[in-house]
């Protein structure tokens, strides 16, 4: 028996794959969705993978951190070049890991930026670690 498919059994299985990857992430926007609702926030969890796309409140993220500083560094006025930028830094604090209150300190953040400059990004993408073990919240549009 052959190892080979047909180029139109591959198209079949690799569209079947590419659907079912797609309806799993509406089904995990839907449920950040209903939890952005529940807490009245602005901002969009978008830090799941098809992988861990269901993550809870409770989801540990960071267990070694206790309580966890987060910053947000935002552009507070454009000048003529990238150079002549002005930023600003604003700060927020986690008690613990968990999706619920590292999502808490992304919309505190978010809050913050927005009342100092203005609509901001609303799609929380990430956290990196800083230098001195904060962590800056990474946002986009």
């Amino acid at each position: 028996m052959s190892n080979f498919i047909s180029v139109d059994q591959f198209n079949n299985k690799a569209q079947k794959a590419l659907a079912d990857e797609a309806n799993q992430w509406v089904e995990s926007r839907n449920h950040y969705d209903v939890l952005k609702e529940e807490l009245g926030y602005e901002t969009i969890w978008d830090m799941g993978d098809v992988k861990n796309s269901f993550m809870t409140l409770d989801t540990v993220l960071y267990s070694d951190k206790k309580p966890i500083v987060v910053t947000y560094k935002v552009i507070k006025e454009m000048g003529a070049s990238y150079d002549d930028v002005t930023w600003i830094t604003f700060t927020a604090v986690a008690k613990d890991g968990t999706v619920g209150e590292m999502w808490g300190a992304a919309e505190a953040l978010f809050q913050q930026a927005k009342l100092a400059t203005g609509d901001w990004h609303t799609f929380i993408e990430g956290f990196d670690e800083a230098d001195d073990g904060s962590l800056e919240l990474i946002a986009g549009s």
